[in-house]
């Protein structure tokens, strides 16, 4: 008998084996890096909120038009254990896991005002956080007219809150915390602002703003251990905001830059497309500019400018350059025109 059949059984013994061996150790490897990566995530989460720190993250830092570096709006605060997020644009959910927050244990949205750009991804957030583990309905907070859109967001989301409880049982999905909790921010008559949270050295103030004809909207303004953060929303300058982020560490300010938009409308006009340029020369009346919000933090003497909102897209550093053009000249401390996944940590003073 020719050994060659003999050695070609053997060989292929010897194959298989070494690919049952390594299939087996490729198994494991990948069984150890999930688990290591499981842990990591928890640790890292753990000790965002066991911090002393005030932590700010931008996760959204666009306007409503699209473009590929940013989405629209949305920034987390945590401190003292507490997560809050303010207002939930679209793209808002995908970069909150992208930055691997911990959103099984938010507390808290507060929303400034609701155009789509800020509340159209709360059905997901609510679904998401809820899907991680949140251990009850989620609150959020808002002016007059939240109860309008949480009960609506609620409403389009039953169907799909049910057939997942269904699916997954009342242990792991339980539908008492599948909904959220509307809760109206009221101003008292004469007031332009009202403290909404203070525990433990935390507190958040909800403040007037003006992005008329938009009515009511809110500013944030967190204070802790010595720190302060502020959220301005969308408005246009005005002496409240400026009294509400005095001696921030933070100031995120909204920022449109009026002249390119201008430049935008006209050629839209130019170019036959009448539509576009009426709205964007519509914008111009109810946003502040780079200018005037470093006017504003120069005025409250604010230690860190962080634009956010950013209008038109900044995509590449000329367009930057035009966008920021005489601010330096308006404020003599830092400017930030923020991206999408920026993070900032306050140490206790």
């Amino acid at each position: 008998m020719s050994p060659l059949p003999v050695l070609k059984k053997f060989f292929a013994l010897i194959t298989a084996l070494f690919l049952i061996v390594t299939l087996s150790s490729c198994d494991r490897l990948v069984k150890s890096q999930i688990k290591k990566q499981i842990q990591q995530l928890q640790e890292s989460q753990e000790q965002l909120l066991t911090s002393e720190n005030l932590h700010v993250v931008t996760l959204g830092t666009g306007g409503p038009i699209s473009n590929k570096t940013r989405v629209s709006s949305g920034i987390a605060v945590i401190a003292d254990g507490k997560f809050f997020l303010i207002d939930v644009g679209p793209g808002i959910v995908r970069n909150l896991n992208l930055e691997s927050l911990p959103g099984g244990r938010i507390t808290a949205v507060l929303l400034t005002h609701f155009h789509s750009d800020h509340i159209s991804e709360l059905g997901e957030l609510n679904f998401m956080t809820w899907a991680l583990g949140r251990p009850y309905p989620l609150d959020v907070y808002g002016p007059e007219g939240v109860d309008e859109i949480v009960n609506g967001f609620n409403q389009a989301y039953a169907l799909d809150s049910s057939y997942r409880t269904a699916h997954h049982g009342e242990k792991w999905m339980p539908s008492k915390n599948s909904t959220m909790l509307p809760n109206t921010i009221g101003i008292a008559a004469g007031q332009d602002s009202s403290v909404i949270y203070e525990e433990n050295g935390l507190k958040i103030i909800a403040f007037q703003t003006d992005h008329s004809p938009v009515k009511p909207s809110l500013g944030y303004r967190f204070e802790y251990k010595g720190n302060v953060a502020v959220i301005s929303g969308d408005t246009v300058a005005t002496e409240t905001l400026a009294k509400y982020a005095e001696n921030a560490d933070l100031f995120f300010c909204e920022a449109l830059n009026k002249e390119l938009i201008s430049t935008f409308s006209e050629i839209a006009e130019e170019a036959g497309n009448p539509r576009l340029s009426a709205q964007m020369h519509d914008v111009l009346d109810y946003h502040v500019s780079p200018v005037e919000a470093a006017k504003l933090a120069q005025q409250a003497k604010v230690k860190k400018l962080v634009l956010v909102h950013i209008v038109p897209p900044v995509e590449n550093m000329i367009v930057k350059s035009l966008f920021l053009d005489g601010t330096s000249e308006a404020f003599n401390g830092e400017i930030i025109v923020a991206e999408d996944g920026d993070h900032f940590e306050l140490t206790p003073k």
